[in-house]
């Protein structure tokens, strides 16, 4: 059993090709979501998902108010551009 960062990261990065095969499934409210992980680097390890506009729209509609759908949503919506950033 790997008990340190660096052994994790030493071991990631030799299996990196067959790990970024690999999903990983997250609970989040009551769902749970497949996640793929797309990049394995020194410092991280990468998660990706999409999550295409109907699909929020369609699990928001079946009443799926806590699940990643809905975080996405809520972050879209409360977004306002900081003046630094323009």
């Amino acid at each position: 059993m790997i008990d340190n960062a660096e052994d994790l990261k030493e071991k990631a990065l030799e299996f990196k090709d067959g790990l970024k095969k690999q999903y990983v499934n997250i609970p989040i409210g009551d769902e749970e979501y497949g996640f793929r992980i797309s990049g394995i680097g020194a410092k991280s390890v990468k998660l990706e998902k999409f999550v295409k506009y109907d699909e929020i729209f369609e699990a928001i509609d079946a009443g799926n108010d806590t699940g990643l759908e809905s975080l996405i949503k809520q972050i879209i919506e409360d977004y306002e551009e900081d003046e630094e950033e323009e």
